[in-house]
């Protein structure tokens, strides 16, 4: 609406000058008329003067308006040419020729001086235009820098032909830690740090060269600070820029680089960084340098783990990684690979001593008791040593030694350190395929149950069996299971094939009497299995037996790891009816306090003593202990790899419940009715008979010794 005003307020402004300027063209035309019929011939020059003079007033007066000049010069030039006719001038004709010649000119020019006023008009306001625009744009540039100082992290910086820093805005002074006057004039270059990045920045400064992404480090209050720079040339020679402080992703991008390098429970190099430095390290050595890799593992940490929880087997870690950096050679590199896994780099080792005594120190502290949030908690490692001879070792190489190296270090006993040996390359590639052979063992039906007999001391009468695992291997015949049980173990296989094995035993019972039982060891893995109780349960459900025909054996070791746990499980068990049997008994640490605990059903005597009890007093005494112990708690007591006559009767003598062992039976497999009678009618009526013949023999001979060969006839003819 005010621009249609301000339209129309221009159009009547335009039509009023126009008028206007008419009335004055008309006004002094018609003193001309009037006044030409009294001019004299004389007077010629002057009207001819005034004439042209007036006309060419429309030209000064109205040049800027076409419009109003035309309106002043029509008028003017009619009456004048009217003026010129009616003077009694001889020449009037020729007069008012040249009138109208002149009003056509002054027209033209008119016209001209319009196309002329138009274009300098549209010029001048272009450039108004131009110069209200670059006056907006630049009021926009400045409100957009004031908003950017205010909103952004980032800041503008200008400095001069010399490198000084000009004009800082609030924001540079603070994240210079400086105020702003302080800041002006002060090198810009100053502010940073001696580093690459600021000689770069220099060259820039020096050459007035423009840059991007230019990360430079500097210090501000004691602390270390990144900043990105960016800066363009400007026409006066000065650089100008922005800059952004990047700390939080320099440090968020040392983090990253942290954890992707170092272990971050223990602190130490992580697997990828001890393997750069193990590559790094080979390629330094010259000829005849050796570089020596110790990779090492905790004996038994998963039981550290499952017996007192992960927060306590962390804290087992830190302490083991503390003890490895002490006891390592000055400048070794140790590191956490992953687990309970440790590896140790001796660059550039002065010899074989040098790297044992390591492994040595290492082995020895670790031995040591560890108090972990008040606890005592032991644990030991083995180690395998690998050498790398010259620059041309294989990394990759050595550190598979070390590892075979390990393997065996833990096969021959744990708690040592064992050197490579090119022999080792077979046995872990025999392990290998016998790992995959064990794990489509039980897929292909290749295990098999081997019953012994626990045989009754006073009625020689066979009260029941100890089910026996062996594996029917297609190629290597039948393995026993100390070959395998470990690898088993080891990749957790062991709770699958043990619960075949439970389940085997419990369908064998219902072929068998009623008053025959079976014994099934039971594994650490299985115990930890939340199905061990519903499938021991569905088991004896399914073979419709009475749950005290299974006999569980554990080992003292089981219920020392997470012994509330387990203790729980094996209430829950006898409670159902199952039968528990303590195994190995005498071998461990708290046996007595393990009996108080739990009402066991039966002690297993361990093999140990009964193998010298013909010649050691103190095995004799401990298995007296021990009966008579069971007895009074209302146990039974089993002693196990009893081979020679003698133990047998010293047994008897101490008061042993039952026996078992290769003098009465080898364990034997049973897969048919037929393999079930001869095991439970004619063995027992053969080890009952021979039980009569050896009492005779002991009652005519006070010393058992001084017929030794009718004893082994009748052992194993059954004839003396």
């Amino acid at each position: 609406m005010a621009g249609l005003r301000d339209t129309l307020s221009l159009t009547s402004h335009k039509r009023l000058i126009n008028i206007m300027a008419f009335a004055n063209g008309l006004a002094w035309g018609l003193l001309m008329v009037f006044g030409a019929r009294y001019i004299q011939p004389l007077d010629f020059a002057l009207l001819a003067m005034l004439t042209g003079g007036m006309m060419g007033a429309a030209i000064i007066s109205y040049g800027p308006l076409p419009s109003a000049a035309l309106s002043y010069l029509v008028p003017l030039t009619v009456s004048c040419v009217t003026a010129w006719l009616l003077s009694p001038l001889p020449l009037a004709f020729q007069g008012v020729a040249l009138i109208l010649c002149y009003a056509a000119v002054l027209t033209r020019t008119i016209l001209a001086n319009r196309d002329i006023f138009v274009a300098k008009v549209e010029s001048e306001l272009a450039l108004q235009e131009k110069a209200n625009a670059l006056r907006e744009s630049s009021e926009t540039v400045q409100l957009l820098l004031n908003d950017y100082e205010a909103q952004s992290a980032d800041w503008l910086w200008s400095v001069d032909e010399d490198g000084a820093i000009a004009a800082p805005c609030g924001r540079f002074a603070d994240a210079c830690g400086r105020d702003v006057a302080g800041l002006e004039g002060v090198q810009f270059i100053s502010l940073f740090d001696v580093s690459t990045s600021r000689d770069t920045l220099a060259r820039y400064l020096d050459l007035r060269e423009g840059f991007r992404d230019l990360i430079v480090q500097l210090t501000v209050a004691d602390e270390p600070k990144w900043w990105r720079l960016s800066a363009r040339t400007r026409a006066d020679g000065r650089l100008h820029g922005v800059a952004s402080d990047i700390t939080v992703e320099k440090r968020a991008e040392a983090k990253v680089s942290y954890m992707a390098h170092y272990c971050a429970l223990t602190d130490l190099a992580n697997r990828f960084l001890f393997n750069e430095t193990l590559t790094r390290s080979i390629k330094r050595l010259d000829e005849g340098e050796v570089a020596a890799v110790l990779c090492l593992d905790l004996d038994q940490f998963k039981s550290v783990n499952d017996t007192l929880g992960h927060p306590i087997g962390d804290k087992l870690l830190c302490e083991v990684a503390r003890r490895i950096e002490l006891a390592a050679c000055e400048g070794a590199m140790v590191a956490r690979l992953g687990g309970d896994e440790f590896a140790v780099l001796i660059d550039k080792a002065m010899g074989i001593e040098e790297v044992e005594a390591c492994a040595l120190r290492i082995i020895q502290t670790i031995d040591q008791p560890f108090v972990l949030e008040g606890m005592q908690v032991m644990t030991s490692t083995s180690i395998g040593i690998a050498i790398g001879l010259g620059h041309e070792t294989m990394p990759a190489d050595l550190m598979k030694k070390a590892d075979l190296a390990l393997y065996s270090a833990k096969a021959n006993g744990r708690n040592r350190f064992a050197h490579f040996e090119p022999g080792m390359d077979e046995v872990a590639r025999e392990r290998r395929e016998l790992e995959m052979d064990l794990r489509t063992a039980l897929a292909g039906n290749e295990f098999v149950l081997y019953y012994q007999p626990l045989v009754s001391v006073q009625s020689g009468d066979t009260a029941g069996y100890e089910a026996l695992i062996r594996w029917n291997h297609p190629t290597r015949g039948l393995v026993m299971p100390s070959a395998f049980i470990p690898l088993a173990e080891e990749t957790g296989l062991v709770v699958q094939i043990g619960e075949w094995v439970l389940r085997e035993a419990v369908a064998q019972l219902k072929h068998w009497p009623e008053d025959v039982r079976v014994s099934v060891n039971l594994s650490p893995a299985q115990m930890r299995s939340a199905n061990l109780i519903p499938m021991i349960v569905n088991a004896v459900a399914n073979a419709g037996i009475n749950p005290d025909r299974l006999e569980l054996e554990i080992t003292e070791t089981m219920l020392m790891q997470d012994s509330e746990a387990n203790i729980a499980v094996l209430r829950k068990l006898h409670d159902f009816g199952v039968r528990i049997a303590l195994d190995d008994f005498g071998t461990g640490y708290s046996s007595l306090n393990y009996l108080r605990s739990f009402p066991f059903d039966k002690i297993k005597i361990d093999r140990c003593f009964v193998e010298s009890i013909e010649y050691n007093a103190e095995s004799r005494a401990i298995i007296r202990a021990i009966t008579e112990l069971a007895g009074k708690l209302g146990m039974v007591t089993t002693a196990e790899g009893v081979e020679t006559p003698h133990q047998f009767e010293r047994l008897r003598q101490k008061g042993c419940t039952q026996v078992q062992g290769y003098l009465f039976s080898h364990p034997v497999a049973v897969n048919n009715a037929d393999d079930h009678y001869r095991l439970s009618k004619s063995s027992v009526e053969k080890i009952s008979s021979r039980h009569d013949k050896i009492e005779d023999i002991l009652q005519n001979n006070i010393d058992p010794e001084s017929q030794p060969d009718s004893l082994r006839r009748v052992m194993r003819d059954g004839s003396a």
